[in-house]
């Protein structure tokens, strides 16, 4: 074999390398975690840009939809009538659960 390192050299080292831990008890660091926002500011100004962006994305996506044809629709497995419902949560749990497209 040519590697200096052979495969059994190797399975025996990579226990001892840094960056290999089993569990977080025994790593050489702490994880960093996120830090949580104290700030009630920030999160009453973004509620609302959040809403309105996902109504924006929606009718964005809504608006896709409706200038396909019959057709194109079809090969997505909808119709016109599903179109309104796309965002619908019981829909989407329904057309999920009937296993179309799935192999």
């Amino acid at each position: 074999m040519s590697a200096p390192i052979n495969k059994n050299e190797f399975a025996f080292k990579l226990p001892e390398m840094l960056s290999y831990h089993s569990t977080w008890d025994d790593a050489d660091y702490e994880p960093a975690l996120p830090r949580q926002r104290r700030n009630w500011l920030p999160r009453v100004v973004t509620g609302p840009m959040r809403v309105i962006t996902k109504l924006a994305e929606r009718h964005r996506v809504m608006n896709e939809l409706a200038r396909l044809s019959d057709r194109e629709l079809a090969d997505l497995g909808m119709s016109r009538y599903d179109i309104p419902r796309v965002f619908d949560t019981e829909f989407a749990a329904e057309h999920a659960g009937r296993g179309i497209g799935r192999s």
